[in-house]
Parts: structure tokens; sequence; C-alpha cells
């Protein structure tokens, strides 16, 4: 519904109840960890981020300026599940730790790129000489 105007109520119910049941985990979560502990983890702080801006956006508070991207976040909330399932938490350890020689092949490509980008500028600088083409075939 690109137009926003078919199941605004539904939509809305659905944010509220998920608001509610996620601002309880986050509490229960802060309670279990003993507040202090709790800001360790990365996932935690990233849960309560979500949270709050999920409280945000459901209290109807204007943000200024470019914080109202920030709403944006609610969409992440699927990578809670990441801390849940042990599974899923091994893939993306693995994923961060791909991640530096991922990088390092991706340097080398940019490097390659530029090499081959100035040797086509060598080549072909005089081509369209004079606002025109010449087409031989």
């Amino acid at each position: 519904d690109p137009h926003k105007d078919k199941h605004q109520e539904v939509f809305a119910v659905f944010e509220l109840v998920f608001n509610i049941v996620f601002t309880i985990e986050l509490a229960i979560n802060m309670y279990a960890s003993w507040f202090a502990p709790f800001w360790k983890s990365g996932w935690n702080v990233f849960d309560f981020l979500v949270v709050t801006i999920g409280l945000l956006t459901t209290f109807e508070v204007p943000l200024p300026g470019p914080f109202t991207l920030l709403r944006m976040m609610r969409a992440f909330r699927v990578f809670r599940l990441f801390k849940r399932v042990p599974s899923l938490k091994k893939i993306m350890d693995s994923l961060g730790k791909a991640v530096p020689g991922v990088i390092n092949a991706f340097i080398i490509q940019i490097l390659v790129m530029c090499i081959y980008a100035i040797l086509a500028v060598e080549f072909w600088n005089d081509y369209g000489q004079g606002g025109y083409f010449i087409n031989e075939n």
C-alpha cells in the first residue's frame, strides 16, 4: 500500500503490541543483568536503542532534523534473534570474523580497477576531442 491509506489501524495495533512486548522484555533483561553488566553487551545496547526509538515513535515525539531517520532502526528488530538463537549467533560471529579478509580483497580489487582506469585514460584521452566521435565501422 504505497499511499498508506489501507489497514492503518491494524498496523498501529501491531506496532503498539510489539513495542509493549519489547519494552517488557528489555525491562526484564535489564533487571536480570543488574544494570551495569547489561551495558557491556553490544546486543543489549542495540536492544535498548531499538526499543527506545520504538517508544519515541509510539508516543509521537517529534525528533529534530536527521534524528527522524533513526526510526528506520525499528526494521532491524529481527537482528535481536541473533543473540537468542545459538546457531544464528554462530553464523553472525563467523561473518564478523570474515569481514577483515573481505575488506582486504576489496582493497586489492579497487587498486586493480584504478590501474586499469589510469591505463584507459592514457589510451583513449584523444578519443572524442572536438566534441564528436568517428566510428570507422
